[in-house]
């Protein structure tokens, strides 16, 4: 096997009957890097080729989609464990996409999430949030303390006429054209650095929770089954299964049983700007729950109606309004907790 291959084909239909077949022979782990995301393309993804090259591993580098699935297929047929990933949330949301699409029962790799991005909400979930490099020294060295394994769900995102979409954290309402807004001004080379996309973020996000941006609240209907319902104007819908166990942003209350985590809150939501700092920390006071207009908590699944768009792990997905949308949890996935 070449290590240093970087291009993959598209596998022939023996090749994908194989995924089927026990694999016996030793294969490499494999590290998946995208030298597009935001920390690997500063320098970090070529010491982290030169680190894993170094240690036996296979490397294949993905800039498309495409790249993408044609890599993860072909390690789904040599079986190699583990799989390394080291990109931005969504890359990574395309690997545990293709994976949750799997038939029930299928071989899936152990997979260790590297901080390769702009935010890496999933690598810092599943505590590879540090610096990527001693992490993946100490995988490729399989050394003690060995990584803890963990099961996780990611989102199953369902539409009747559309594909079944997977990801960790889906984002909608006034919030997702805030975050649209602001990768057009990036492709256009307005905003340049992460200082000034921050800035740009908080500026237009105030504005538009203030009404003063031009953006408006979509009306939506939302059934999150025990954990309530909430129709009309929507400032926030957000749904995650990360479990966002370090720094402070966690924004669902500790209620309710279930795989999903859902925040909603209503534009006629009252004292929000006052109340802002207990939703962000998941402080949830008992006055702010579904009845004025504080939606939050855990459910087994959420349907809603009226979604035009959305972001799922900061990739733009478009959804039709007429027809409702079910959040729920995917299959099961097994990622390595350094």
């Amino acid at each position: 096997m070449n290590a240093r291959a970087s291009e993959l084909v598209a596998l022939p239909d023996e090749a994908v009957a194989a995924l089927a077949v026990p694999q016996t022979a030793a294969v490499p782990p494999c590290l998946i890097v995208n030298p597009r995301s935001r920390n690997a393309s500063r320098g970090l993804a070529a010491e982290a080729t030169a680190l894993a090259l170094a240690h036996g591993a296979e490397v294949v580098s993905v800039e498309s989609p495409e790249a993408t699935r044609s890599a993860v297929d072909a390690i789904l047929v040599r079986r190699q464990q583990p799989l390394i990933v080291l990109a931005g949330d969504g890359t990574v949301c395309a690997i545990v996409d293709q994976l949750s699409r799997l038939p029930a029962g299928a071989w899936t790799p152990d997979l260790l999430v590297l901080a390769g991005g702009r935010t890496n909400l999933t690598a810092v979930d599943l505590g590879a949030g540090g610096a990527a490099l001693p992490i993946l020294k100490q995988a490729l060295l399989r050394a003690s303390p060995r990584p803890a394994v963990e099961e996780r769900c990611a989102l199953r995102i369902e539409q009747a006429g559309s594909p079944t979409r997977h990801g960790f954290f889906l984002a909608a309402a006034l919030i997702d054209s805030v975050i649209r807004q602001c990768h057009r001004q990036r492709a256009k080379g307005i905003l340049q650095g992460d200082l000034g996309t921050i800035t740009y973020l908080l500026r237009l996000g105030v504005r538009g929770l203030l009404g003063r941006s031009g953006l408006s609240c979509p009306p939506l209907h939302i059934d999150a089954g025990a954990c309530g319902r909430q129709q009309g104007p929507i400032r926030l819908l957000l749904a995650t299964t990360l479990l966002h166990r370090k720094g402070v942003l966690n924004p669902y209350a500790a209620r309710g049983a279930g795989g999903v985590r859902l925040t909603s809150v209503s534009a006629g939501a009252p004292r929000f700007w006052r109340s802002l700092p207990r939703l962000v920390s998941g402080r949830y006071s008992p006055t702010m729950n579904a009845d004025n207009g504080y939606l939050s908590g855990r459910c087994e699944r959420v349907q809603v109606n009226g979604l035009a768009h959305c972001m799922l792990d900061g990739e733009p997905v478009d959804t039709d309004p007429s027809r409702p949308v079910m959040i729920s949890t995917g299959p099961r996935l097994r990622f390595l907790v350094p």
